[in-house]
Parts: structure tokens; sequence; C-alpha cells
């Protein structure tokens, strides 16, 4: 489990990436992904009560929480790849 709570928490007292990962048994390549993208989405300490480490993942992570609902979203560049193709038509087919 990934204490991303705790994460920012640490990076915010000026603890090292490697003091972080070892504290929280993470890798520190992980906690630096985690660091990078919470100042990239604006999440900073000190943080409120609700955020939770499942509200923080959710936040970081919006396509972990897509995954696990096990909607995907559309891969549009595929969809039109496959539409311009020969003979491929939206129009229903008359040999039915």
């Amino acid at each position: 489990m990934i204490h991303y709570r705790r994460i920012l928490e640490l990076h915010n007292e000026g603890i090292s990436l490697r003091g972080i990962a070892a504290s929280t048994g993470n890798y520190c390549q992980k906690v630096t992904e985690i660091i990078q993208l919470a100042k990239k989405k604006g999440l900073s300490c000190p943080l409120e009560d609700e955020m939770t480490n499942q509200w923080i993942e959710d936040f970081i992570f919006p396509e972990k929480a897509l995954e696990a609902s096990g909607r995907h979203p559309l891969n549009f560049d595929r969809i039109h790849a496959e539409l311009s193709k020969p003979n491929v038509t939206l129009s229903p087919s008359s040999r039915i």
C-alpha cells in the first residue's frame, strides 16, 4: 500500500527522496512520480483532513479509478483509423 499523504508530508518537511522511500517502503521512482504529479496538479501541504490516501490517489491518478470501474476511455485515434479503412461504413448493412 502506498501512503500518499505520508509521502507528501515528509517531502514538505524536507526529507530526502531516499529517506521518504525508506520510511514508507516504496521505491524512489514511485516517490518521485507521486511528488511530481502532486506538484503538477497543484496539491501541496498542509493537507486537509478529508484528503485521505484514497482521495489523493484518485486525484493524482484518475485513470486508476476508471480502470477499477471496468470502463476505459475511448481511443479516438484507433477508432478513426478503423473507420478510415476501405469498405467500412457506419450505415447498417443491407446484406443481413
